[in-house]
């Protein structure tokens, strides 16, 4: 965590090692802002502040400066500890900068934490210690070079050590509250993960003590609320944590319990499409689970402003893509179905046709037409399980035009059927055409015979474009899934 703020009061991260290699004499000078404070924001105001901040504990070797013990940062968690040299004053340019900012609160994970009035007037007083110790630094030197000057070394050396403790004194009485603050906010913003842990702790425990029993584990009513109350947490995490998805909070353990039954019910063969979500709602929390026990071993590593966590980002976006999914398509039967249906179907065709696969296999713009046209070729046989029905019910009210093309398409469609007197020949007929795969002599005989191409696939097209864009967001909900 870094002890900087910026200007937009946010959460700090972590800062850099103070043991970084002094700068070149360019930068030597510090360099003020407008409003008087100093830059320590870009590269030559960091390196000009750090190597004044160093030649000051020089001074107070030098001058033999009697200075604050600093036992306090013993009390510091590891993570700042590795920060401070031991047996080094270590006057960080980051607690410098926290002090002269003085900003009243961070954010951290959308919550507002306020600083102590006693912080913020100690960071006050050792921004203005840090003037004047600039200010005596200054003076001495320059008392020292005058010809006529009328002092002698040892009131010099006891002047400069005065004020060198005075600013020491200052420094820790800052550094030691602000830090300590700091780590109380760094447990807080982590809470969600220590309480996690815990959970996950004794979720794991049961499960032990059930398989020990020979039980099945998820018959344990224990076990599930355990599990519910982890699956929670979760969400509360995702909520706040998960910067590219919607930060869902409602996707609970009914989610998991149907995926964990549709993954041993359904085998790759029927739909590896459903299958396979059902895994993928399953991993995420298994990785969940597994990222919680790295954790456990070392709570430090997780950045208090959870979002910085590119691990934890990563579980919480499949978290949501998947589980969302499931909420949608597990816990409604028929929507399951439909799914376990057209899965099916688009998967028999891949294995059928190879140039399809590929298509499928490299996301070809192509699939995006020819899927929902497949769709409609289903609707034909009557067989699409009322998916259309769903994306494109105007398809199916016979006043609107659209129904008038259907009825149209279903007349032209059924006359093939008898004229080829083959239902599955012509099934598989139209759907070459649709995949426009090469046709081999008796097939283009029949196409153009039967004008299918005209007739029958120009208007599967039309309808096909119009039903993937009248529910647009629904649609692509549901293809993401179906072409997984």
């Amino acid at each position: 965590m870094q002890m900087q703020q910026n200007n937009n009061n946010q959460y700090p991260y972590r800062y850099s090692d103070s043991s970084e290699e002094e700068g070149d004499s360019d930068g030597d000078h510090l360099k003020q802002r407008q409003d008087e404070k100093y830059d320590l924001d870009s590269e030559d105001g960091q390196r000009a502040c750090k190597r004044f901040l160093n030649q000051v504990e020089r001074l107070c070797e030098v001058f033999k400066a009697n200075c604050a013990h600093r036992s306090y940062r013993e009390q510091f968690s590891k993570a700042y500890k590795v920060l401070y040299k031991e047996g080094s004053l270590c006057y960080l340019t980051e607690i410098l900068d926290s002090a002269q900012e003085g900003f009243p609160y961070l954010w951290v994970n959308g919550e507002k934490y306020v600083f102590s009035q006693e912080v913020l007037d100690a960071g006050r007083k050792l921004f203005q210690q840090f003037r004047i110790i600039q200010s005596i630094i200054r003076n001495i030197y320059e008392r020292i070079i005058e010809d006529t000057v009328n002092v002698t070394v040892q009131e010099i050396i006891e002047d400069m050590a005065k004020h060198l403790e005075e600013f020491d004194s200052t420094w820790v009485a800052y550094e030691q509250i602000y830090v300590l603050e700091l780590m109380l906010i760094e447990a807080d913003a982590r809470r969600y993960i220590t309480e996690a842990i815990e959970c996950e702790k004794k979720l794991a425990q049961i499960e032990i003590k059930e398989k020990s029993r020979g039980r099945i584990v998820v018959d344990s009513a224990e076990y599930t609320a355990k599990r519910t109350k982890v699956i929670q947490i979760l969400g509360k995490i995702n909520s706040v944590a998960n910067p590219e998805g919607m930060g869902r909070d409602d996707l609970g353990n009914e989610i998991l319990l149907a995926a964990e039954g549709i993954f041993r019910r359904i085998s790759p063969t029927q739909s590896k499409a459903v299958r396979g979500l059902a895994e993928r709602i399953k991993k995420s929390f298994q990785d969940f689970r597994a990222l919680l026990r790295k954790y456990e071993s070392n709570i430090e590593i997780v950045d208090p402003q959870l979002k910085n966590n590119q691990e934890l980002v990563e579980i919480l976006v499949e978290f949501e893509n998947s589980w969302s999914q499931g909420l949608t398509y597990f816990l409604d039967n028929k929507k399951c179905h439909q799914l376990l249906h057209f899965s099916s179907v688009i998967e028999a065709t891949a294995e059928k046709h190879k140039q399809f696969a590929e298509q499928l296999e490299q996301r070809d713009s192509e699939i995006f037409f020819i899927i929902p046209s497949l769709l409609i070729l289903q609707s034909l046989e009557n067989d699409d399980k009322q998916i259309c029905s769903f994306f494109y019910p105007n398809m199916f009210d016979p006043a609107t035009k659209q129904g008038q093309q259907l009825k149209l398409l279903k007349e032209e469609y059924e006359y093939g059927r008898q004229k080829m007197k083959s239902d599955y020949d012509f099934y598989n007929l139209v759907e070459k055409c649709l995949l426009e795969i090469d046709l081999g002599p008796n097939d283009k005989n029949w196409v153009e015979e039967l004008h299918i191409k005209e007739k029958i696939i120009k208007e599967i097209k039309v309808l096909a474009m119009m039903l993937s864009r009248f529910k647009p967001a629904d649609w692509n909900k549901f293809l993401d899934v179906v072409i997984k």
